[in-house]
């Protein structure tokens, strides 16, 4: 296939034939590399220009964050697909033109010895490559997901970049992290990315408990990295006239929930007077297709019982 192009390359100089097929080799690989590295380019500059296209708007109001997430994940996964194209096709080409060009019998069967023993030592790299294109397909996860992901260890983090080999995260400290996909056994994925919590507590006094609340609010930190959103009561309910139920609503990074099990808590009841919290503060997690989901686990269940006592002879 490249006979012509080494045939003119020694011809016109006085390398050897055989460091022409050296130079043509190395000639593949850079041009593997020029490849690899201008669809790197290419995908940056794609993903710039869906950020500035989508920099206006409110995703989460729109529901375009799904759809962008997706974008930037088959943006990565192509661009790193046609890297391994590249070299695998440098490859193949330099091992038939040491074997004797790829239209000969005997560089077939001279390739194929090589690439068995290639085949070995790169298992580990199918094995990631299958387990990354299968992971891809299902849509276990995006760019941009908050994701817990289950290897020898767990990995929390937020999602930077996914290719067909490897999945890198970044952690709330900062770290990054790499992990190789077909280490990757299975995956928890926070739907909007950020933990809802709510923490009830239980009072004697309905507004000297809603202004604990307020008063503690006002202290508490606020960031990405923090409270996301400070608490906010969601719920009063007056159980009798000496004792209310308050539900505090709050939104806080993962991995950072203890900022409102145990800081946000911990203040409540340094701050109350003597006798104000008849129970709690208790927190508890909140999301709304969990609760939709069991509750329909539920009601099916209860319906199975109630047929189940129906059909029962009467004892």
């Amino acid at each position: 296939m490249l006979e012509p192009l080494i045939d003119l390359l020694t011809s016109n100089t006085s390398l050897p034939s055989v460091w022409g097929r050296v130079v043509v080799i190395f000639a593949l690989f850079a041009v593997a590399l020029l490849i690899s590295r201008l669809s790197a380019f290419v995908a940056r500059r794609v993903l710039a220009w869906h950020d500035r296209r989508n920099s206006a708007s409110d995703l989460e109001a729109t529901g375009k964050i799904a759809n962008l997430k997706r974008r930037e994940t088959l943006v990565s996964v192509i661009r790193t697909g046609i890297a391994y194209a590249a070299f695998a096709a440098a490859i193949v080409l330099s091992v038939a033109q040491l074997t004797g060009g790829v239209d000969k019998l005997t560089a077939i069967a001279g390739a194929s010895f090589l690439l068995i023993v290639a085949g070995f030592a790169a298992q580990r790299i199918l094995i990631d490559i299958l387990a990354g294109f299968t992971m891809f397909v299902e849509r276990w996860y995006s760019v941009g997901d908050t994701v817990v992901l289950i290897a020898s260890v767990e990995l929390q983090g937020v999602v930077e970049d996914v290719s067909i080999r490897r999945t890198k995260l970044r952690a709330l400290n900062g770290e990054v992290i790499q992990v190789h996909n077909g280490q990757i056994t299975a995956a928890r994925v926070l739907p909007r990315g950020v933990k809802e919590l709510a923490i009830e507590i239980f009072v004697s006094k309905r507004e000297t408990g809603e202004q604990l609340v307020e008063d503690v609010v006002r202290i508490l930190p606020e960031g990405p990295t923090t409270f996301i959103r400070r608490p906010w009561i969601s719920h009063v309910e007056e159980l009798s006239p000496v004792l209310t139920r308050i539900r505090v609503n709050t939104t806080v990074t993962p991995g950072r929930e203890w900022l409102a099990e145990s800081f946000f808590t911990d203040l409540l009841k340094q701050r109350a007077t003597d006798g104000l919290i008849v129970h709690g503060p208790v927190a508890l997690a909140v999301d709304e297709r969990a609760t939709r989901s069991y509750a329909r686990a539920s009601a099916t269940t209860r319906r199975s019982l109630a047929q189940a006592n129906a059909a029962a002879p009467a004892g």
